[in-house]
């Protein structure tokens, strides 16, 4: 796709928002500042019936600007709940060619938007994601910022090899004409992960996905505060991963079974463990590494070796959270 001024296609940017009183301006600041001609971008915001100020904080920051739009979205429609209804509501009102969404509590990059778009000059090609990670600001911060710059280097590697798993919900692009012809939000089965479930409608209608790794669209994402929430939102995507194929369930209950199997072989051989265990840590730590060099964001090694007693311990505690018969609590919501 050519980016010149004058064929710039209408672009859409669509963000939901529930009790976003502590980020909700710190993204919109970041949207400012993205490489694009204003009358050709749409900024619509979905008031998810917060019980904060957040609604009055979105509206006095976007009083003089008319390429916002702030809805608010007061019901349910169709089998949508949550972000999936808000994103419904948003998609059937929003006029661009091409849609970018994002969340609310998301910094992104000047370069989001351009560094994307080219890739919709393919017609078949119907969703681009980008990479997200954490900005961690404190050690449990930054060890949730490596687990997700790990992850998202497996996937990405997983990728390359035909085993595509989802899109980012925080960091995607859709073409507006790929999201017409699937059901729409409204219509789709609910899931708690209405990223994976809009990636699965649109590839099933023929479209093409593209995952991307670079820094000129890498996000930033809030790190989880307490360890209460980051429970709640491990379990979310554990809830939403029943969704992917038998594939991706196999490679996912494989992972799971490392540290069980480690301890089953300490009975045997307590040498054969520790190089196991080493080779894990030495292995997961130059993909780190590797990512980050082509991410262009620098760890301490400091916090690569703490990552493996995050990632134990972290592991153990997730698996027990999700197995407990409780709800899964997000956005002061529970399913």
């Amino acid at each position: 796709m050519n980016l010149s001024e004058s064929n710039l296609p209408q672009i859409s940017i669509l963000i939901a928002a529930r009790n976003e009183s502590e980020n909700i301006i710190s993204c919109l600041k970041a949207i400012e500042l993205i490489d694009y001609p204003k009358n050709k971008l749409e900024i619509l915001i979905g008031n998810d019936q917060s019980t904060d100020n957040t609604n009055e904080l979105i509206e006095e920051f976007i009083s003089n600007k008319d390429y916002y739009k702030l809805i608010q979205i007061k019901e349910n429609k169709g089998n949508a709940k949550a972000k999936a209804n808000v994103l419904g509501h948003l998609f059937d009102k929003c006029k661009g060619e091409i849609v970018f969404i994002t969340d609310a509590d998301i910094t992104v990059k000047p370069s989001w938007i351009k560094s994307i778009l080219p890739y919709f000059n393919n017609k078949k090609v119907g969703i681009v994601s980008g990479t997200t990670i954490v900005n961690g600001k404190n050690l449990f911060g930054k060890m949730q910022s490596i687990d997700w710059l790990y992850f998202s280097g497996l996937l990405f590697a997983f990728k390359n090899i035909g085993l595509k798993s989802t899109a980012v919900g925080n960091n995607m692009a859709v073409s507006k004409n790929a999201y017409n012809d699937t059901a729409g939000y409204f219509n789709f089965e609910f899931s708690v992960t209405e990223d994976l479930t809009l990636f699965k409608a649109i590839t099933n209608k023929g479209y093409s996905a593209i995952s991307l790794m670079s820094p000129k669209n890498l996000n930033f994402s809030k790190a989880q505060t307490n360890f209460k929430s980051f429970l709640h939102q491990r379990k979310r995507w554990l809830i939403g991963a029943k969704g992917l194929n038998f594939k991706w369930k196999t490679i996912l209950f494989l992972f799971s079974l490392f540290y069980p199997l480690l301890i089953f072989l300490s009975f045997y051989s307590l040498k054969n463990v520790v190089i196991i265990w080493l080779c894990k840590v030495v292995l997961q730590s130059v993909l780190v590494i590797v990512i980050s060099k082509k991410l262009k964001n620098k760890y301490n090694f400091f916090y690569l070796f703490c990552f493996e007693f995050y990632s134990i311990v972290s592991t153990l505690l997730i698996s027990i959270f999700y197995l407990i018969p409780i709800k899964m609590e997000w956005k002061n919501r529970k399913f």
